[in-house]
């Protein structure tokens, strides 16, 4: 979603369409070509609205070799992303880089929250024995992206939810409310991940082992 993020801020759409379809880039003086779980629709244009529901890595590809990856980097640290070695490259669109439940959780709240993300804030105020109030805090905020990109991005991870990837929320658990999301895996799925939010709470879970 963050890829998502940046191609909405610099003009694209849900609606903007892409070739779905396995591409080999240039990469430096090596070639890269990025596999996909999925042939459904293969050939064929589809929008980004529905290549994020699907996860589809070949739209990823293709929007990264649109974008700047440097650019792409400066957005996951505005997000509250720590990690500091993340290497701006073209396969950085599959999320190949080390993040904490924590910062996905805290980057969510800018989709949710018309583009500000609030950082995370464990303890909000202390009082003494008597419940006298010694010191209060309020939780940090930055603008991320635009109230517009952040509204695109709605529509984006609604889709998810509603006829993608996470779709069991709705037809086996029946969940009917607003809700937007992402799921998530890596290599062998030696990771899994499921970001969640309604328009007041963001939640994340990763199911995973150091070991991979």
């Amino acid at each position: 979603p963050y890829l998502y993020a940046l191609a909405m801020e610099n003009g694209w759409t849900p609606c903007d369409v892409a070739p779905n379809v396995q591409q080999t880039y240039q990469v430096g003086d090596q070639t890269w070509t990025p596999r996909n779980g999925s042939r459904a629709r293969y050939g064929e244009m589809v929008t980004l609205k529905w290549g994020l529901a699907q996860s589809n890595n070949w739209i990823s590809a293709y929007l990264m070799s649109q974008l700047n990856p440097r650019a792409f980097v400066r957005l996951l640290h505005e997000f509250g992303i720590l990690n500091q070695d993340i290497v701006p490259s073209m396969s950085l669109c599959l999320g190949p880089c080390d993040i904490s439940v924590i910062e996905m959780v805290s980057a969510y709240t800018a989709f949710a929250n018309h583009g500000i993300r609030t950082a995370p804030l464990m303890v909000t105020r202390i009082e003494d024995s008597e419940g006298n109030v010694i010191a209060q805090f309020m939780p940090r905020m930055n603008e991320v992206i635009s109230a517009e990109s952040a509204y695109k991005m709605l529509v984006l991870l609604q889709a998810v939810v509603n006829e993608g990837t996470a779709g069991r929320l709705r037809h086996r658990y029946q969940i009917t409310g607003e809700i937007g999301g992402k799921t998530g895996t890596t290599n062998r799925n030696s990771d899994a991940w499921f970001m969640g939010f309604t328009p007041q709470l963001v939640s994340g879970c990763w199911v995973g082992g150091e070991d991979r």
